[in-house]
């Protein structure tokens, strides 16, 4: 991906949406992915992992968990957002124009379980956006609530990955 031209802006937190589509399980471990879109009026761009992301609970609490970006894919550049590319239904590819990234939590080994609701995502260039679980979801895609329990003496961690254009920008 090249370098965002001059004449464009990094996104501005007001002009986009999120949404999380939720946990599956993966290996003892739980993966998912948030898509984001521009509803903005100009075109924007995104580079780079997420500066955080806070898992929050059904009373909008943070979860503890200590969070790790990763810089993957590798060998990406910036992604630009168009306006108006929506949100995906479930089931559906994030749409051209919008960005997503994966992440995994691994190893819970508390008694309480949270209900992960939604995902606070500051942005690479500063700022904001919550991105609420997809309503969407049939009961029968719900993955488990948390993730296992691999080693009682290390934290719960959650890694997040770059930003990347959908398949069919690339």
């Amino acid at each position: 991906m090249p370098p965002p031209p001059s004449d464009e802006v990094p996104c501005r937190p007001a002009d986009l949406r999120g949404i999380f589509r939720g946990f599956q399980g993966a290996g003892g471990a739980l993966a998912g992915a948030v898509v984001v879109a521009n509803v903005g009026t100009n075109p924007c761009w995104l580079d780079g992992s997420p500066r955080s992301v806070s898992l929050l609970d059904d009373a909008g609490g943070a979860v503890a968990v200590k969070e790790h970006a990763v810089d993957l894919p590798l060998n990406r550049g910036t992604v630009k957002l168009t306006p108006g590319a929506p949100l995906p239904a479930f089931g559906s590819p994030p749409a051209s124009g919008s960005a997503w990234f994966t992440l995994s939590w691994s190893n819970w080994c508390s008694d309480a379980s949270p209900t992960v609701q939604a995902l606070l995502i500051v942005l690479p260039a500063g700022g904001s956006i919550t991105a609420p679980i997809d309503i969407g979801i049939p009961s029968w895609a719900v993955g488990p609530g948390t993730p296992g329990c691999s080693d009682s003496h290390l934290g719960s961690t959650l890694t997040f990955g770059r930003f990347q254009p959908p398949a069919a920008d690339q």
